[in-house]
């Protein structure tokens, strides 16, 4: 499976320490994506560009999941506050994962038997 909105390589990515279907990456064009596959697989839940647009090469969650920092290539660190409501997961969120993984599987498949080419 691809996530293709990015429009430069990605240097990192990490999951959220507490909620099973977000996560963060971290690109060459100096954009800090937050994504919520439960909500979208296409678009990240959350973007934010830095100044001068500078490389991230490291993306890193604090353990409440509640901030994410991330290192970009002029050795300078950024932190931003993740919302509650993108931070926490509410009760039904490893259902609504498990369900979201075999619909991205099913995709891959279906891909597959068209002979069309799965990254």
């Amino acid at each position: 499976y691809s996530f293709e909105d990015n429009s430069d390589y990605v240097y990192d990515v990490r999951w959220s320490p507490i909620h099973p279907a977000v996560f963060a990456t971290g690109d060459g064009m100096g954009r800090l994506d937050v994504w919520n596959l439960n909500n979208d697989s296409e678009v990240p839940t959350a973007s934010v560009t830095l100044d001068m647009q500078p490389a991230i090469n490291r993306v890193r969650w604090h353990q409440s999941g509640h901030q994410v920092a991330c290192g970009d290539a002029d050795g300078r660190v950024w932190i931003y506050d993740i919302g509650e409501q993108i931070a926490v997961p509410r009760a039904d969120e490893w259902q609504k994962f498990v369900r979201t993984l075999s619909d991205m599987r099913a995709n891959m498949v279906d891909s597959q038997d068209e002979g069309g080419l799965v990254s």
